[in-house]
């Protein structure tokens, strides 16, 4: 008993120490009488804004932050530990420098097999090397293998044209092996042609469905919802019209619970249901990444199980969502004819919005009852070599755990794909790599019964900013890997820039002890964060605009003039706390606050308490309030916060809890 009373004692008595050395330092720290009355959080805070003294009204900048001048101490110390310091100012190098617009080369011409003759002698200057247009040569009646439009050389600007000294004097069978200007830039050079391609005119594309027997399958930017569900989608479909609901890109979203992806399809379903679908109509709702091939096999499985060979079915969405990703996926697997592989081209696949202008289809493949059974034994033996790896993993350590471990990925086959056989050592063989100009015809007697699936040309919601972007600026903006959030904490009058993309204001809140409040960032890492106080918003945009405190949009004086700038949302946000769920007794992110393709901003506001927000995007679209949050335990995904900073540490974008 007298031990365990001694050890009570000697308790008390180093917290008491702990205590009177606090306010000893706290007193001999203090310069002056009226720094002895403030906290140590709050000089910590003082000495924030001291390192902001040239940048008047900012509060933190995640670019500065990375430059040694303006780093804290326990930053800088925390990356000379790890050795990382020197590869940050190489990636903010690689960021910040001068962006030169990609050319086009002269001989771009000599692409095609089938271009004969000198391109200097032929085009003039005068046409910006694109090659000439001749309006009275007709139109062929043979579509783009990248995008469907029907090639011609009348107009530039017209979706499928080619040069006249490509297109004239082509044969059809020649025609159907290449693809038009747009796309063949696309492909090679990442260069985007205007075109004049109206809102209307994809209606009328879409519209063909409505009196078909057919299955629609609409597919979601998981990254960029609601703003990826067009809202007139089930008005152009039809009230009964059966739908698939796909969710795509869910390999960048990060791990916060083991249960993420149950959670990440409620909340698709959800927001499904708000845009105006009809829930009897929803036949499955699946996750999947056209990237790396997660839940493609389990979604080929639905289809030949709910749908089976009943009708024609159509990939559709918003631009930009991977409708030609998945459909090129589809077109090597179970769900294509053996052999359409190699007479149908792949559609054309590029960052920038709008790259189908017209259908491209490909024969569906009947389930028999044979090919089902063979189809499941294929699966049954990759299930069990899963199995095997999911063992070594579970005896890996989850700390050793890297980002390739943990990001959903499949493999996607073909059951019923031709073996090539090996080529024989015969010099009067001919090689079977040498092929004839094939390509499929639709009128044929074999296709006549068949049941067809339709890449349809993607819908340009008016709630995306992706039309006001660069290809440029969409490909760096766009996450390539599983999204790391970014933790800051606000007071109320702190605005949150995210580049120069968007904006949001911490108006006020109801609860007068509530000092600072946690907000999670979940966009591209190339998208620098700025803090700085809501009165002086207007100024501080204005005045870092095209700078590395914002960099995006960046360009010349012409880009900048095109760019509409930010516009407050037609009406203030609110936003509540609560649990999730109801045992949980962690404090977890109630709300999310959408800010169109720049990404969204997690608020993990303390229960029952009610928070006033602006948010400014440009031309004041794409602002949402999403209930419950899409990544509800975000703050498992970040470090400490930094000392004398608004900001956390980075973590691993993954964890291994209930």
């Amino acid at each position: 008993m007298w031990i365990l009373k001694k050890l009570i004692k000697l308790k008390l008595l180093k917290i008491s120490i702990e205590k009177h050395s606090k306010q000893a330092v706290r007193l001999l720290c203090a310069k002056t009488e009226e720094d002895r009355s403030l906290s140590s959080r709050a000089r910590d805070w003082l000495q924030t804004q001291e390192r902001y003294k040239d940048h008047e009204h900012v509060l933190f900048s995640s670019y500065l932050e990375q430059q040694a001048d303006h780093m804290s101490y326990a930053l800088k110390r925390s990356f000379l530990i790890k050795g990382k310091l020197k590869r940050y100012y190489n990636q903010m190098e690689e960021m910040t420098k001068d962006w030169q617009p990609s050319i086009i080369p002269k001989n771009w011409m000599d692409d095609y097999e089938f271009y004969r003759g000198s391109q200097e002698d032929l085009v003039d200057k005068q046409d910006n090397n694109l090659g000439k247009a001749d309006i009275t040569m007709p139109s062929s009646k043979v579509p783009c293998n990248g995008c469907g439009a029907l090639l011609h050389c009348q107009q530039r600007t017209k979706p499928g044209f080619l040069p006249l000294e490509i297109f004239g004097g082509r044969t059809e069978t020649e025609l159907k092996s290449i693809i038009c200007q747009r796309c063949h830039f696309l492909k090679y050079y990442n260069i985007s042609l205007d075109v004049e391609v109206t809102p209307q005119f994809y209606v009328d594309t879409i519209a063909r469905i409505q009196n078909e027997f057919a299955l629609a399958v609409i597919i979601v930017d998981l990254l960029d919802f609601p703003c990826s569900i067009w809202p007139g989608m089930q008005g152009l479909l039809g009230h009964k019209r059966p739908v698939f609901i796909v969710g795509n890109k869910v390999d960048l979203l990060p791990r916060d619970c083991n249960s993420y992806l149950d959670h990440i399809k409620e909340c698709l379903k959800k927001e499904v249901l708000k845009a105006g679908f009809d829930s009897l109509n929803v036949k499955h709702v699946s996750l999947i990444s056209a990237k790396t091939g997660y839940g493609i096999e389990e979604l080929i499985t639905q289809l030949q199980k709910i749908w089976a060979y009943k009708g024609d079915v159509y990939l559709m969405g918003c631009t930009n969502v991977g409708k030609s990703s998945l459909f090129n996926i589809l077109l090597n697997s179970d769900y294509s004819r053996p052999g359409n592989a190699d007479i149908i081209p792949k559609a054309t696949t590029c960052p920038w919005p709008g790259t189908t202008l017209q259908m491209l289809k490909f024969p569906i493949y009947r389930p028999s009852d044979i090919r089902v059974y063979e189809r499941v034994k294929r699966l049954l033996a990759a299930r069990s070599i899963k199995g095997e790896e999911a063992k070594l993993f579970k005896g890996k350590s989850k700390k050793a755990a890297t980002l390739t471990d943990v990001t959903p990925k499949g493999e996607v086959g073909n059951t019923f794909a031709r073996e090539s056989s090996s080529e024989v050592n015969d010099a009067f063989s001919v090689s079977l790599g040498v092929r004839p100009i094939t390509a499929l015809d639709a009128r044929s007697k074999v296709y006549q019964a068949s049941k067809w699936l339709y890449d349809t040309p993607g819908v340009m919601h008016p709630d995306q900013i992706t039309s006001l972007l660069t290809s440029e600026e969409l490909t760096r903006i766009q996450p390539q890997r599983m999204i790391t959030p970014r933790a800051v904490r606000l007071q109320p009058g702190m605005s949150l820039f995210v580049g120069g993309l968007a904006r949001l204001d911490f108006l006020e809140s109801d609860a007068e002890d509530l000092e600072w409040l946690q907000v999670f960032l979940f966009a591209s890492s190339k998208l620098p964060m700025l803090i700085g106080e809501t009165q002086h918003g207007e100024e501080l945009y204005n005045k870092y605009l095209n700078t590395p405190l914002l960099q995006f949009p960046f360009g010349d004086a012409s880009r900048l003039s095109r760019w509409p700038g930010l516009s407050p949302f037609q009406q203030r946000l609110t936003a509540k706390g609560y649990t999730v769920k109801p045992k949980c007794k962690e404090l977890t992110c109630s709300s999310d606050i959408t800010l169109s393709t720049a990404g969204w901003i997690s608020l993990r506001i303390p229960v029952d308490v009610e928070c006033k927000f602006q948010a400014w995007t440009p031309q004041g679209n794409g602002v949402y309030v999403r209930t419950p949050s899409l990544i509800p335990h975000a703050y498992r995904l970040i470090g400490k916060r930094i000392r004398n900073s608004l900001a956390y540490n980075i973590a691993k974008p993954f964890v291994f809890q209930k």
